[in-house]
């Protein structure tokens, strides 16, 4: 029992030590209240721990920031059920309604509202969804086995994470990487006939019918899936840019 207390407690400072190593920065930005509001100023970003991001921001005032150059001001805490959108830099977070039933969490209790990183706008949204590090971890390892342990996993969140796409805002929302994106695809040819001839940069899309070749597909989609992320976001642009453009015809 002793050495279980141990691990727990050493679990606690490896945790805590942790996450003050995922210190925020800050970049000239802005955010949009719920209500409407607009704040501009500098906005916070956790590189090494984005699921941060999708949870809430520290801003400082662009005229307390004005007032003092060196960024020494104090900034205010926006969660994301106080948030509709932001920008911190060249990237956009929009709220979105989740619930990420592969990872169920006390947090997940709460509100399923993220701010989530968005890679494309138009009939298809695109955003970029990182799974919550766990709420609780037990252990009757070695100090350094969790730590090791916590490693781990916090690089599996980092390269694991989801694009989730919703197609006509029709409020459904798919994973790239577990889905048949030819049916995203189908009513715009040109952009399905790109897609399969692997033109945006993917792995090109075998037709064939039999079961191998559906297998071995289907094993390279999961094998480049996060390699190739940005052709696939190409994908999605160059397909809403197609449809803007009918649109306006």
């Amino acid at each position: 029992m002793k050495q279980f207390y141990l691990a727990i407690f050493a679990l606690f400072l490896l945790v805590t030590a942790a996450t003050a190593q995922d210190k925020e920065t800050y970049q000239p930005g802005y955010a949009i209240l719920k209500d409407g509001k607009r704040l501009s100023g500098l906005i916070s970003y956790f590189a090494s721990a984005p699921w941060y991001n999708q949870r809430f921001i520290y801003v400082k005032d662009s005229a307390a920031v004005a007032a003092k150059p060196d960024g020494n001001v104090p900034s205010k805490k926006y969660t994301a059920d106080d948030l509709k959108f932001y920008q911190v830099g060249d990237r956009v977070y929009t709220k979105v309604h989740y619930v990420d039933y592969d990872n169920l969490q006390l947090k997940s209790l709460g509100s399923n509202d993220h701010m989530l990183e968005t890679f494309a706008s138009g009939r298809i949204n695109v955003y970029r969804f990182y799974t919550y590090p766990k709420d609780v971890y037990f252990s009757f390892g070695s100090a350094d086995e969790v730590n090791d342990r916590i490693k781990k996993d916090k690089n599996n969140l980092l390269e694991n994470w989801k694009m989730l796409t919703e197609k006509d805002a029709n409020g459904k929302l798919n994973d790239a990487y577990d889905y048949d994106l030819q049916k995203y695809f189908q009513d715009t040819p040109e952009v399905l006939q790109k897609f399969r001839d692997g033109a945006y940069g993917n792995e090109p899309v075998s037709t064939k019918k039999g079961l191998a070749a559906r297998m071995i597909s289907m094993a390279r989609q999961k094998t480049f899936n996060h390699i190739n992320w940005e052709s696939l976001v190409a994908a999605f642009k160059d397909y809403n840019r197609v449809n803007a453009a009918a649109g306006t015809k």
